[in-house]
């Protein structure tokens, strides 16, 4: 936006001073040039009304030693520098009867005339003129020639030619250059007064696009910041804001009826977990037992559900410390080595570093990931967790492979919306949470394809310095934080 302001501004700008500069350039020089032309006329004509016609159209070529010849020369010598002039006398074939300077050899042709050729007609005719062109004399100055006929009892016998340039040209090239600077300047000016404008509306409306984005990833307790802008940008401040509040509104009211539904479902859900407890004691070793244990598994996927849908929907700002990178491996590998255990896959986790994160909301991002790969895997596979915090990294990141069929194309693009999910008992939650809590760190989540077979999902969160969290018990983290993960 800023390039387009300074071009909206500078190109008008640059295009009509350079206008103006080409105008005031051609009207200044038509004017030099007609002024120079009616002075070099009118010394021409004086010129001739101050010779003798007839003595000067009998010389002929070797009469230069003549008094005649002399006398011509010296009048138009003295006519010339009172003039600034340069003059010649040339027959109507152009060829040299004398001049100021003694360049000519009477009877010799004079070159410069043969460009005059248009001009040297009206001064056969009796007129008195000036050449059309300019053209570079000597000094590199313009020069231009004014024509005047010599007569003879009314009868045209030669011509005089006085050459000369004005002072003023020298002024007229140093007015050009100041009228192209002026250009310039002006284009340079109203670019940067451009550029100062876009700044004026771009930086507000890059910090409202900055807090839409964090309103998009679900942050609606910050405030928008205030623009100091007035007018349009203003009135979209105002709407984002209001848009804002109504929005942490309904989360709220929803997160209360959600809290009344889920402590609604938890009761019957705990009484009948608590039965089943209770029938399972009076039917150990009977065959309805087996019925029982599978009531029992259906209550504790229903429980889980209510649960990670409720972590889901439930809006609460990351409260960061710092924590152990070796801690927050060796947890959530003690809390999913029974359901490795169950499927017969073998987990290895390792951490090292001190992420700044919210320890509860990590863990749970972690165990979701965690358990996803685990369910994933074949029996005889293995599943590796790695948490890794550089020392002055911008960024750590919580790393889980697995070797399992891999990411559907068809639910590829659907990985993080809820519900969605390739198993069959999955509640199709657990990878949209672990992406909300990773963008409620300013991190990410993302899931690509392993050379080999099988998926790594990485979650990454900023890094912050500060004292390592309190470490679980387990061999990564009595061995000070340090695990190796198998290849």
């Amino acid at each position: 936006m800023r390039l387009r302001f300074a071009l909206a501004a500078a190109l008008p700008a640059l295009f009509s001073l350079v206008l103006m500069a080409l105008l005031g350039d051609r009207l200044a020089r038509r004017a030099l040039e007609e002024e120079l032309g009616a002075r070099l006329t009118a010394v021409a004509q004086a010129a001739a009304a101050a010779l003798p016609a007839e003595r000067v159209a009998a010389l002929v070529p070797g009469d230069e030693g003549t008094r005649t010849a002399g006398h011509l020369r010296t009048r138009l010598t003295a006519l010339a520098r009172a003039t600034g002039t340069r003059l010649t006398v040339a027959r109507l074939d152009r060829t040299a009867l004398g001049d100021s300077e003694g360049r000519h050899a009477i009877g010799a042709p004079v070159p410069a005339l043969e460009l005059d050729r248009f001009e040297l007609e009206r001064v056969a005719a009796g007129q008195a003129t000036a050449s059309q062109r300019l053209f570079e004399g000597q000094g590199g100055h313009l020069t231009k020639t004014g024509y005047a006929p010599l007569l003879e009892g009314g009868r045209v016998v030669a011509l005089v030619a006085a050459e000369g340039t004005a002072p003023s040209f020298a002024t007229l090239r140093d007015f050009r250059a100041l009228l192209l600077l002026l250009a310039l300047g002006g284009a340079v000016l109203g670019a940067a007064a451009a550029v100062v404008a876009a700044h004026s509306v771009t930086r507000p409306l890059h910090a409202l696009a900055g807090a839409a984005r964090r309103m998009g990833e679900g942050d609606l307790d910050s405030p928008l910041p205030e623009v100091g802008a007035r007018g349009e940008v203003a009135t979209l401040r105002r709407t984002l804001e209001e848009t804002r509040l109504a929005l942490r509104a309904r989360d709220r009211e929803r997160e209360v009826m959600l809290a009344g539904i889920a402590h609604e479902v938890r009761n019957p859900l705990g009484a009948m977990a608590l039965y089943a407890g209770a029938l399972q004691a009076d039917l150990e070793g009977r065959p309805e037992a087996a019925h029982l244990a599978r009531l029992q598994g259906e209550l504790a996927a229903l429980s889980r559900l209510v649960e990670e849908f409720l972590d889901f929907a439930r809006t609460r700002a990351p409260d960061l410390e710092p924590v152990d990178g070796a801690w927050l491996a060796e947890e959530v590998a003690e809390l999913c080595r029974p359901l490795a255990a169950e499927r017969g896959v073998a987990l290895a986790a390792a951490g090292a570093g001190t992420l700044l994160a919210d320890r509860h909301q990590l863990r749970r991002a972690a165990l979701n990931l965690v358990r996803n790969a685990l369910e994933a895997s074949p029996p005889g596979a293995a599943v590796e967790l790695e948490v890794a915090a550089p020392a002055g990294g911008a960024e750590a990141a919580l790393s889980v492979r697995d070797r399992g069929p891999g990411l559907p194309a068809a639910v590829r693009a659907r990985l993080f919306e809820p519900f969605t999910t390739t198993r069959e008992r999955g509640t199709g939650l657990g990878l949209a949470l672990a992406r909300k809590v990773a963008l409620a760190h300013g991190g990410g989540l993302v899931l690509c394809d392993r050379a080999g077979g099988g998926t790594e999902a990485r979650l990454t969160v900023p890094t912050g310095p500060g004292p390592a969290g309190p470490a679980a018990p387990g061999p990564t983290a009595r061995a000070g934080g340090q695990g190796k993960v198998p290849a």
